[in-house]
């Protein structure tokens, strides 16, 4: 649904603990901060929702793969 480039604003986010919405807006965070609006709006526009059920705490571990 989308592609992120190894563009080093991701990791500048990781590491200053924002998000790359909160970072100045240099190209580079611009070109990223773009690739998530998209993501989002594809999300949003073209999939079909599912209901939701809820899990007990075991089953999300294992659907996460904690121990």
């Amino acid at each position: 649904m989308a592609h992120f480039k190894d563009v080093d604003a991701i990791r500048r986010s990781r590491l200053k603990k924002c998000t790359i919405f909160e970072m100045e807006p240099t190209e580079d965070v611009i070109e990223v901060q773009n690739e998530y609006l998209s993501l989002a709006k594809n999300m949003l526009e073209n999939v079909e929702p599912l209901e939701g059920n809820p899990l007990k705490d075991r089953e999300i571990f294992d659907l996460l793969g904690f121990d």
